[in-house]
């Protein structure tokens, strides 16, 4: 398996914003390389919410 789809696994929510923020949402049990993959994808605008949940075993990303 990839990077790509490891990152895809820990990502909750990815919105694009209208003043060019990306909003970004992991789960709470997300690793903390995700993060940085994330700065290094979208770049200093990146905005990060607050995780809800715990990733659940077996889910694909969409």
């Amino acid at each position: 398996m990839t990077t790509t789809n490891h990152f895809g696994d820990w990502v909750e929510i990815i919105e694009r914003g209208d003043c060019g923020f990306t909003y970004v949402r992991f789960y709470a049990d997300a690793p903390k390389w995700v993060r940085n993959e994330a700065i290094n994808r979208f770049g200093r605008g990146t905005v990060f919410l607050p995780p809800r949940q715990n990733r659940v075993a077996g889910r694909v990303a969409a």
